[in-house]
Order: C-alpha cells, then structure tokens, then sequence
C-alpha cells in the first residue's frame, strides 16, 4: 500500500511540473500560440539563430513586438524554471517584480534566481535597436517616428534596406520619407552602388560623407569617380558654409562691439568725460 501511495504522490509531482510548464500556453489564444512560438524561439545557444527569432518577431506585426525587442535589449526578457516567458518590472533588490511577457498580467515578485535572462551579444544588440527603430516608425507619434528614421543612418543592411523601400512609399512624412531614403542611400554607397551615390550627392549629413569615402575607393571606377566628385562638391558647399558661419559671427560680434561704443560714449558724453561735439 505504501508503494502505490508514493508512486501516486510521485506521479502528482510529475502532473504539477507539467501543469506549471504548459500553464502559459495552455491558456492563451491562437494569437499568443503563434507569440510563444516567437519568444521560445529566442531561447536559443545558437546567436545567430537568436538573430532570425528576432526579424520574425519584427516581422509578425504583433502589437507587443516592440516591448518584447525593447525587453530583450534590455535584458528584462526572461524565462522562469518552469518555462514562462516574463517581463522583468524593476531589476533593483533581490526579488523583482514581473509580469507576463504574453498577457502584459503582474506575477507578483519573483527571486532573480528563479529567472534565467536570454542572453545577447553585441551584434545583436545593433539588430535590436534597428528592429525597435523599425517598429518605430509606425508609431502615431511624429516625433518618435522622426527620431526612429535618424537612428537608421548608417545602420541599414541588405535585409533592412528591403524592408525600408515599401515604408519609404508610404511615409507621409516628409522628413522622415527623406531620412529612411538617404539611410538606404549609405548603405547602397557603401556596396559601391552608383544609385546610391547619385542619391547622396550634395548631403551634408556626416553619415554620407563616410559612405561616400568608401564608394570612392571602389574597385568600379565610375563608381569611384561619381563618389570622388559628389565628395568634392559636398567639400566645397563646407567651405561656403563655413565662410557664410564666420561672416555671421563676424558681423554679430562687430555690432554688439558698435552699439558697446556708442553706449559708452553717451554715457562719457553725459558725464563730460568727452566732447560730445
């Protein structure tokens, strides 16, 4: 009798395990199915398959995205011993409290060493500030959306350059229709893309200057050239630039200086310190 109670309390154990793993799954809609398949899939040894994980999460147009992507950045994304994806509240103490990465719901606090964070490297790191400036510019609002578009200088590879084109499209946004297009020019100046370095030619921005340095070294020489130029010419509206700045300052500076003497000299005038005639 003692033996088939401690198999029974044994397979009890075993029943509570595997509640407490399927709980948050279990649970959820299809749509959070789908989420936890995109969050387990972070989960990973494998960098570079932690990297695909994350462009699926950019590109299944889940709401939560940018929470997940802004999480695991900041290494608030986590998993529980018994497989549940949470979001770290508030990392300070020694128990945190967190919530469900799926339901947004509180789990109350939890000890840090019940939590395993999904680690990332520096490479990653770069794809999740991208992805989360992607994300961005959908936002409703026009400042996040412009400040997202100015994160992407210099930050676009093949990958994001296509996913750009249909944004740049419908961008209403004249500023930010303007950002994306030249982030997508650097990256196609730096490949050595003459479409790229044509859409570049007169920018002043310091990201393009770089790009078209490297599409100047081109091992095509009309690249080269094309680069070499519109370099020449950005140089040249510098140096009027810089002219037009000092003569500015120059010409500030020479009338706060007049309107100094001529209060001086009514003042010295009013006292009779000076011949005012």
């Amino acid at each position: 009798m003692r033996r088939f109670l401690s198999l029974g309390l044994l397979c009890l154990m075993l029943l509570g395990t595997a509640v407490s793993a399927q709980a948050q799954s279990s649970s959820s809609t299809p749509d959070d199915q789908a989420a936890l398949a995109l969050l387990t899939a972070l989960d990973v040894d494998s960098y570079r398959d932690k990297g695909e994980a994350i462009t699926a999460i950019l590109q299944s147009d889940d709401e939560r995205a940018r929470d997940w992507l802004q999480a695991l950045l900041d290494g608030r994304l986590q998993r529980t011993d018994d497989g549940r994806f949470v979001l770290v509240l508030d990392n300070r103490g020694r128990d945190w409290p967190v919530a469900d990465a799926l339901t947004n719901e509180p789990l109350g606090e939890m000890s840090r060493r019940d939590l395993d964070r999904i680690g990332i490297n520096n490479a990653l790191r770069n794809q999740l500030r991208s992805a989360i400036a992607v994300v961005d510019l959908y936002s409703p609002n026009v400042e996040r959306r412009r400040t997202s578009a100015d994160r992407l200088l210099g930050e676009v590879d093949g990958e994001l350059a296509e996913t750009l084109e249909p944004v740049i499209a419908d961008a209403e946004d004249e500023y930010v229709r303007t950002r994306l297009a030249q982030a997508v020019a650097i990256y196609r100046a730096e490949q050595g893309e003459m479409a790229g370095v044509e859409a570049l030619t007169g920018s002043l921005h310091p990201r393009a200057r770089v790009a078209l340095g490297r599409a100047a070294n081109s091992d095509d020489p009309v690249v080269a050239e094309a680069a070499a130029t519109a370099l020449a010419g950005i140089e040249q509206q510098l140096k009027i630039n810089r002219g037009l700045e000092t003569l500015y300052f120059g010409l500030s500076l020479g009338s706060v200086l007049v309107l100094a003497a001529i209060g001086l000299a009514i003042t010295f005038g009013v006292m009779g310190v000076i011949n005012m005639a």
